[in-house]
C-alpha cells in the first residue's frame, strides 16, 4: 500500500504541476517515446541478465507490492521452528531430529509452522544447515565457517536483480537523450515548415529526454532499491537460523539458543525476552 500511495504522489506532484503551470498532458505523454525508451531498456535489460536472475526479479517486485511475508509472526514460527528441532536433539537424540530433516513434508514439527514451509528459501537452509549438524560433530567455528560462505553465495544471487534494475536505471537518461536526439532529425528534415511546427517538433523532442529521466529516478530507481528490501527481508532469516545453530554448537540449551536467534531480528519484528519465553513454556509443555 505505501508503495502504490508512492506512485500516486509522484505522478501526481510531476504530471499535475505540468499541468497547473499551464502545460497540456498530450504534450509530455508520448507512447511513441515511452515504447522506444523502456522498450530499449528492457530488451538491454534482457541481453544482460540470465532467465534465473530475471525470474528472481519478478518474484521480488510481487513481494514489494505485498504485505511483508516476514513479519512478528513469521520470526515467532522461525524461533519456535527451530526451539523444536533443538530440543529434540538435546531431549531425544540426533536420530530424531534427522527424520524430522530428511522428510520435512510428513514431519510433525514443520507442520506447526506453515509460515516457514511456504518460504523455500528459509526451509532449505535450515535443512541443509541441520544435515551438516547431523553428519558429524561441528565445532563452531567449522559451522558458522559453513553457514557464512552459504550465506554470502546466497546474497550475490539474491541481491542480483536490484543490481542489474539499478544498471538498467542508469542508462535511462542516456536512453532518453537518444530519442531526442532521433526526435531532432526528425526536427531538422522540416527546417522550411512554420516556425510553430518546428517549435512542436523540439518541444516533442525534449520528452524524449524528459521520458528517460522520469525512469530513471522516479520508476526503476525506486524499484530497484524497493527489491533490494526485498532480498534483505528474504536472507534476514538465515541470519537468525546461523545465530541458532551457532549457539547450539556451543553446547546452549535449545531455549538460549532461540533467545540467540531472536536478538538478530529486526527491532518492529522482534518478539520480545518474554514472549519468547511463554512461547518456548507452552512448546514445552506438548506431548512429544
Amino acid at each position: 500500500m505505501q508503495k502504490l500511495i508512492g506512485i500516486v504522489v509522484v505522478l501526481s506532484v510531476i504530471f499535475g504541476g505540468f499541468i497547473f503551470l499551464g502545460g497540456k498532458f498530450e504534450f509530455i505523454f508520448k507512447l511513441s517515446e515511452i515504447i522506444i525508451i523502456f522498450g530499449a531498456a528492457f530488451a538491454s535489460l534482457l541481453m544482460s541478465t540470465t532467465s534465473a536472475t530475471l525470474k528472481l526479479m519478478a518474484q521480488q517486485i510481487g513481494i514489494a507490492f505485498r504485505a511483508t511475508p516476514y513479519n512478528k509472526d513469521y520470526y515467532q514460527q522461525l524461533l519456535s521452528l527451530m526451539f523444536e528441532l533443538i530440543n529434540t536433539a538435546r531431549v531425544q537424540n540426533i536420530k530424531a531430529l534427522d527424520i524430522h530433516v530428511e522428510n520435512p513434508d510428513s514431519s510433525k514439527i514443520f507442520a506447526k509452522y506453515p509460515k516457514i514451509t511456504n518460504d523455500a528459501l528459509t526451509t532449505q537452509f535450515i535443512i541443509d544447515s541441520f544435515r551438516q549438524v547431523i553428519t558429524g560433530k561441528q565445532s563452531q567455528h567449522l559451522l558458522e565457517a559453513f553457514l557464512e560462505e552459504e550465506i554470502e553465495h546466497l546474497e550475490d544471487e539474491y541481491t542480483k536483480p536490484s543490481e542489474k534494475l539499478h544498471a538498467t536505471a542508469e542508462a535511462m537518461p542516456g536512453l532518453g537523450i537518444l530519442a531526442a536526439v532521433m526526435g531532432i532529425i526528425l526536427t531538422m528534415q522540416g527546417l522550411d515548415g512554420e516556425i510553430s511546427e518546428i517549435g512542436k517538433n523540439i518541444a516533442g523532442a525534449l520528452v524524449g529526454t524528459f521520458t528517460g529521466v522520469f525512469g530513471c529516478y522516479c520508476v526503476l530507481g525506486p524499484m530497484s532499491s524497493s527489491i533490494k528490501d526485498v532480498s534483505e527481508n528474504q536472507l534476514a532469516p538465515l541470519l537468525c537460523v546461523k545465530s541458532i545453530l551457532s549457539a547450539y554448537a556451543q553446547g546452549q540449551s535449545a531455549h538460549m539458543c532461540a533467545n540467540a536467534g531472536r536478538k538478530n531480528i529486526e527491532t518492529r519484528y522482534k518478539p520480545s525476552f518474554v514472549e519468547l519465553e511463554k512461547a518456548v513454556e507452552v512448546l514445552r509443555q506438548q506431548p512429544s
